[in-house]
């Protein structure tokens, strides 16, 4: 497969995770904490609702970023921002959960949410170091 092919795959799949589970935990947050093997719901469950929209936010902004109204010449630049930004974000949400499931804070089931965004964040920060957006523009 191409780089642009394999690059662009990544970047789709990183969006619609985070896209369709920011709208599992918008809409059904209980259901959604199950399917993830969490069995201590939060209280008020609304505030899983109130991730959901980050999580919402995080994944969209992996297709506004290539479909939205950037001019040609400053997408990858738009592009760059975009996974730096999220890779941070990744970054500070793998290492708060790994260290509230060491502590014995949140559950177990948790560390799949911490291993996923951690994997997600050092693909983009590799990606980033080694220019891969211009491999894909």
């Amino acid at each position: 497969m191409r780089s642009r092919t394999l690059i662009l795959l990544y970047h789709y799949l990183a969006g619609a995770t985070d896209t369709c589970t920011g709208l599992l935990l918008l809409f059904a947050p209980a259901m959604t904490l199950h399917l993830m093997g969490v069995s201590a719901l939060p209280h008020p469950l609304w505030y899983v609702s109130y991730i959901g929209v980050f999580v919402l936010c995080v994944g969209a902004s992996y297709f506004a970023v290539l479909r939205g109204p950037f001019a040609r010449s400053t997408r990858a630049n738009c592009w760059r921002t975009q996974w730096m930004i999220t890779a941070l974000i990744r970054s500070g949400i793998a290492i708060f959960l790994i260290a509230q499931v060491a502590t014995g804070t949140i559950e177990i089931a948790w560390i799949t949410v911490a291993m996923t965004d951690g994997l997600y964040a050092l693909i983009q920060w590799i990606g980033l170091q080694k220019n891969w957006i211009a491999l894909a523009e």
